[in-house]
């Protein structure tokens, strides 16, 4: 069985030392990455979400990439085509999404395709509701923001 391209090949590149100097002024998406179990729901997304996983063709990005841009999308409240500038833009961005620099970005139509799919199995807001469960557990939620700046995790009891 093939793998996922772009799925956190262990082999750091000469920049990534200083990859990680700078994405650690954004601590939003280390600590979502930290806070979230992406084990269940990897194990939905691959349920639901097979391309790339034959032998013919080329290989797909992981569906845990493209699921992780669309939180992005959700929570900045952004297009696919701005998500798509946005990680491209956005070093703590592209760490989220599994990437380095030298990696390129899924493109907004595909990740337009990967929405589609997940909601045509009715499983888009399952695995959404999914996420805001783990946060909940930490007493935390996502303030979703009109832009980069504004989506913030926040403490449930401090509304």
């Amino acid at each position: 069985m093939k793998s996922y391209k772009n799925i956190n090949d262990p082999q750091r590149s000469f920049v990534a030392p200083f990859v990680d100097k700078h994405s650690k002024k954004n601590e939003f998406f280390s600590q979502i990455n930290e806070l979230i179990n992406w084990k269940p729901i990897t194990t939905k997304l691959k349920k639901i979400y097979t391309k790339g996983l034959t032998e013919r063709g080329a290989k797909a990005y992981s569906p845990v990439l493209l699921f992780k841009m669309h939180l992005i999308s959700e929570w900045y409240q952004i297009s696919d085509t701005q998500t798509e500038a946005m990680v491209y833009d956005s070093i703590s961005a592209l760490r989220f999404c599994g990437l380095s620099l030298e990696e390129n970005v899924p493109g907004h139509s595909t990740l337009s395709r990967f929405k589609k799919e997940l909601i045509d199995h009715n499983a888009l807001t399952d695995l959404t509701k999914e996420i805001n469960l783990q946060l909940a557990e930490h007493d935390l939620a996502i303030h979703p923001g009109k832009s980069r700046i504004n989506a913030k995790l926040i403490s449930k009891n401090h509304k």
